[in-house]
């Protein structure tokens, strides 16, 4: 593995806002998106990879980490050697990136398992990259390309004041770098070993989370009592709909942005039930508006369900005064219960406002009356299952599995020979 120097950079991540969308299988809304510029969280935690997965344990490349789970930065190319290609254009596949240079050895000596790996990916929605780097190297590629026999587009890094501009936005600090970024464009892996690409892209293509390849159930996981409203003691119509397909979306009318239909499958949800009339339910609104900015460019799709006892214009005025962005869709009133909430809280066993849930990937209905104050939690959950969790999480398991341990930073060289054969072998 071969070692530069960078220097720190701040990377603002481009966040699209309180997602204006929303479907399920069955549902089949969107609306448009709103992006804007918040504050980058910088955290690792939300990685569906374990750390050893990555060079060094994923010591020392925090700014690298803290790609994960935003958007992936558009390539900056001078040259291309095979079909060019924007990740723009890659949208619905997963798109390994290498980032490497005909001067590296290491680099060199992972050529095969790349031409390896993406002549068997390759029909399964998967493309692979090699950005070369822009100061040195690139008069060699050619001979390189027709010797190795390169089957995938490589990319000559555009150079500005001798600095690769793709390498400088994805904080790059070492050669080989592998990054994965998955059908949403979102980058999911960042400095992951060569030897785990093809396990990781494996979890990321798993399918639907939550189906069964074969006839026996899958079980998946389990968040703790205490996370929710009422904790063991809460409604018997809460736990029954966990487990199960959501039911469909059942509106009256929207407020303000109209929904249209659009491909939103595969996404996790966050639907929140909401009398505008109750001060508690309120609040829990804006706190849901606070974990909607944090979670929306990680492709979680976020939406409120009023009461269908309550008028439209009171709705309308709380979402104005609290700056509420996320999609509010006014229950339908339920002919056999013209009194109660309306047709879509009964049909997911809803009784009270406020009250939160969570659909998974696939369409399932994991957590009712989740508190609002652990969605973070179950989201990470939900957002690692790439392929169906094939045995109930233990209470005393999540925290591990949600939020990944700290590491402190080594302060040791790493331009050695000792350390580049290692990384060559691997």
């Amino acid at each position: 593995m071969q070692f530069k120097e960078t220097h720190r950079r701040v990377l603002p991540l481009l966040n699209l806002g309180a997602v204006a969308a929303w479907s399920l299988l069955g549902f089949g809304f969107a609306a448009p998106v709103r992006s804007q510029l918040v504050e980058s969280l910088g955290s690792i935690a939300d990685s569906p990879f374990p750390n050893d997965w990555y060079v060094r344990d994923g010591e020392g490349l925090e700014e690298l980490r803290s790609l994960e789970g935003k958007p992936a930065k558009e390539l900056s190319v001078a040259e291309w050697k095979g079909d060019s290609t924007t990740l723009e254009q890659l949208k619905g596949k997963i798109v390994v990136l290498d980032f490497w240079a005909t001067w590296c050895g290491p680099c060199m000596a992972v050529i095969p398992k790349n031409i390896k790996f993406i002549d068997e990916y390759k029909d399964k929605g998967v493309a692979l990259i090699g950005i070369h780097d822009a100061k040195s190297g690139w008069d060699n590629v050619d001979k390189v390309i027709s010797e190795k026999g390169i089957n995938y587009p490589v990319a000559l890094d555009s150079s500005k004041e001798s600095q690769g501009e793709t390498s400088k936005a994805y904080a790059l600090k070492f050669w080989p770098t592998y990054v994965i970024i998955d059908r949403d464009g979102i980058v999911r892996a960042a400095g992951i070993k060569p030897n785990k690409i093809e396990e990781a892209v494996d979890q990321l293509l798993g399918g639907k989370p939550g189906t069964s390849t074969g006839n026996a159930p899958i079980k998946i996981a389990t968040f703790p009592e205490k996370w929710f409203l009422g904790g063991s003691k809460r409604s018997k119509s809460a736990v029954n709909v966990e487990g199960k397909p959501a039911a469909k979306l059942a509106v009256s009318d929207w407020l303000g942005i109209s929904i249209e239909a659009d491909n939103w499958e595969q996404r996790v949800r966050v639907v929140q039930f909401v009398r505008p009339e109750l001060a508690a339910s309120v609040d829990q609104l804006s706190k849901l508006q606070t974990v909607s900015e944090r979670f929306a460019t990680q492709g979680v799709v976020f939406m409120a369900v009023c009461d269908a006892r309550a008028g439209k214009d009171r709705m309308k005025t709380i979402a104005e005064e609290k700056r509420i962005e996320i999609p509010i869709a006014m229950d339908r009133p339920s002919e056999n219960d013209p009194s109660g909430p309306g047709t879509t809280s009964n049909s997911m066993g809803i009784k009270f406002a406020p009250a939160t849930i969570v659909i998974d990937r696939a369409g399932v209905l994991r957590a009712s009356g989740l508190k609002t104050d652990f969605l973070d939690k179950v989201l990470n959950q939900l957002l690692a299952e790439a392929i169906p969790i094939q045995e109930p999480v233990k209470d005393s398991e999540i925290d591990e599995i949600v939020e990944r341990p700290k590491v402190e930073v080594a302060d040791r060289k790493t331009e050695n020979k000792e350390e580049e054969a290692k990384a060559s072998d691997k």
